[in-house]
């Protein structure tokens, strides 16, 4: 759901768990929150991309820490983007 400028909406009023999730994103990821915020609008995207960043970033994943941050880095290249 797009708002008229073509963005998702952000959600405002998290949930106590998703607070407690944000508290620990800004700690180990950065203050930036509006990644964290749109994906909080349905739960089970977030869910699944907090599972997908703690198993990339945990060391379970079994790729180089090093390889992850090229790959992120060149996603957000190609997708303009600052992050």
């Amino acid at each position: 759901m797009a708002n008229k400028l073509g963005h998702l909406p952000k959600v405002n009023d998290l949930t106590a768990q998703d607070s407690s999730r944000l508290a620990t994103w800004y700690e180990k990821a950065y203050e930036d929150d509006n990644l964290f915020r749109t994906l909080a609008g349905d739960q089970p995207t977030l869910d699944m991309f907090l599972s997908w960043v703690g198993m990339m970033y945990g060391g379970s994943s079994g790729l180089d820490k090093q390889m992850i941050e090229l790959c992120r880095i060149r996603m957000a290249n190609v997708n303009e983007c600052f992050h």
